[in-house]
């Protein structure tokens, strides 16, 4: 992991954080009491079921339960998980993997390939959005089990205790390396339909011991896991709010690791106190404003969207707001999974930008419908800039903040004006941000976006099994996103945290995750 990177702060945004209450805060390292690590997150989901999970923070807590066909190392390389290999037909329609042997699940019945089967239909099964859609929706029999029309996944077919085949109706060259928590279905079907608040049915190195949804969630070693010992005994997820109140409990050695929030960040790395326990890593993330056409007229327009990206000065904002923890991308795919060197630098130019509005009949904004920027409460100040800018040139944005669980299921139904979009790579391939976010079929679309040559170069790369050959047309598809401007990207922070000596510098992966192995 990288170590922070420190900078002046140059006061273009002024002192919004009260940096009088971090001044001089001196952290005592966050040791675990009794081989028991305490992990400080803002909010912990009110449901944790692993065959459904929608959102990072479960994602990070399941994650110490539940393994998948593969699972990444710190730096996102794919590692063989419950899979130990492989192999796509020509086309990538087809696929042959090896399940691993000696595998135990937390219920004490033993892992076979027909679990793979019964977790990816008991996915299907459930109703509503979730991370592991996508992932099966191009396997045989997805529609069928969605609909309610079959009982089985029929592309997936069982050959023996430790080989299990797939076989997709189009071609899936990434089919493996998506997050599919497998679990101990038969015993969930027998614990009854909410047997994830009681009972740990994974494989993972932590096993449920108790949990107080939305307070608290304990986790215990689970003796027979594959990977041996684990470092801790128990872990605890605790809920600890948003702002500075992770950060207090930190501080007062109540908890060993909580994230640091973007309003938060600038007066925790001003401050030398904490300068010992700071630890960060880069996101593997897509970070955009979201315009949605059919609310907004003026955003149907090219040149209005790229009048308010070039308002946008993006390297100030990752020197100065977020004291350079943070990186600046060209395009909509992470550089560290698409180094695409056919994409100009996002600019900068606000004169040029009142020129583009001019020529879209908006002179110095008239004529905009007044619209709102909406975003959860940590990312307000963030936001001040850039609804200021757009101000400054005429653009009549107001920004407003909405609680994270409104903000989340009205930004899915596409409710907002615009509003933040985030998306972190589930698996480390371009395809998880380009297929699941722009293909015109994507229900994680954020604005609806459509585009047949788009679509079509999805499609050839789904085909094509070679990872080099397969990222010459992702580039090519990347840029038509960036031609267009759909979205507008932001400047992506870095994942920033404090952390007790206890912990590795590689905790936090570039995932959003946390590596409890």
């Amino acid at each position: 992991m990288p170590a922070v990177r420190r900078r002046h702060f140059l006061g273009v945004f002024g002192s919004l954080l009260g940096a009088a209450a971090l001044s001089g805060a001196l952290p005592r390292p966050g040791f675990a009491a009794d081989g028991a690590l305490r992990i400080g997150l803002k909010t912990l989901p009110a449901a944790l079921n692993p065959l459904t999970v929608s959102d990072l923070v479960a994602r990070q807590i399941l994650g110490s339960m539940y393994e998948s066909l593969t699972s990444v190392d710190p730096q996102g390389r794919i590692l063989p998980g419950l899979a130990t290999a492989w192999e796509a037909s020509e086309d990538a329609r087809r696929w042959r993997l090896t399940m691993r042997d000696g595998v135990t699940f937390h219920t004490g019945r033993p892992f076979t390939a027909a679990d793979v089967k019964r977790s990816f239909e008991a996915t299907l099964a459930g109703d509503g959005a979730n991370f592991a859609l996508l992932a099966l929706s191009k396997v045989r029999g997805f529609r069928e089990l969605r609909e309610r029309t079959a009982t089985e996944l029929s592309g997936v077919t069982v050959i023996d205790d430790r080989t299990l085949e797939v076989v997709c109706d189009e071609p899936n060259s990434v089919f493996p390396f998506a997050r599919i928590h497998i679990v101990d279905v038969e015993a969930a079907g027998k614990a009854g339909p909410d047997w994830f608040r009681r009972l740990s049915a994974g494989t993972g190195p932590y096993r449920l011991a108790r949990s107080a949804e939305g307070i608290r969630i304990d986790v215990e070693a689970n003796p027979g896991w594959r990977g041996g010992a684990v470092p801790f005994e128990r872990v605890s997820f605790l809920a600890t709010g948003i702002g500075n109140d992770g950060i207090t409990l930190f501080n007062d050695s109540q908890v060993d690791f909580t994230f640091v929030d973007t309003d938060a960040l600038r007066g925790v790395m001003d401050d030398p106190g904490f300068k010992r326990s700071l630890s960060n890593v880069q996101r593997m993330q897509m970070r955009v404003v979201a315009l949605d056409p059919r609310r907004v007229k003026a955003f149907a327009d090219l040149r209005v969207r790229r009048a308010m990206s070039l308002l946008i000065d993006r390297n100030a904002m990752a020197e100065r707001f977020f004291r350079g923890v943070a990186a600046v991308h060209n395009g909509v795919v992470p550089p560290a999974l698409l180094s695409n060197e056919r994409l100009e630098p996002l600019a900068y130019d606000p004169t040029l930008a009142r020129r583009l509005l001019e020529e879209a009949g908006y002179p110095e904004g008239r004529g905009i419908d007044p619209f709102t920027v909406t975003v959860v409460p940590e990312y307000r100040r963030e936001f001040v800039y850039y609804v200021s800018q757009w101000n400054n040139a005429g653009i009549p944005a107001k920004l407003v903040t909405a609680p994270r669980q409104e903000f989340i299921a009205r930004s899915r139904r596409r409710d907002y004006d615009s509003f933040l979009f985030g998306w972190t790579a589930t698996y480390p391939d371009p395809m998880n941000f380009l297929d699941e976010l722009f293909n015109s079929r994507s229900r994680f679309n954020p604005v609806g976006w459509s585009n047949a040559e788009f679509d079509g170069l999805v499609e050839r790369a789904m085909a094509i099994a070679d990872p080099d050959r397969r990222a010459e047309v992702y580039k090519d598809a990347e840029c038509l996103v960036m031609q267009d401007l759909p979205v507008i990207p932001l400047v992506v922070p870095d994942y920033v945290a404090l952390r007790g000596n206890v912990l590795s510098d590689n905790f936090i992966t570039p995932f959003g995750g946390l590596n409890f192995g």
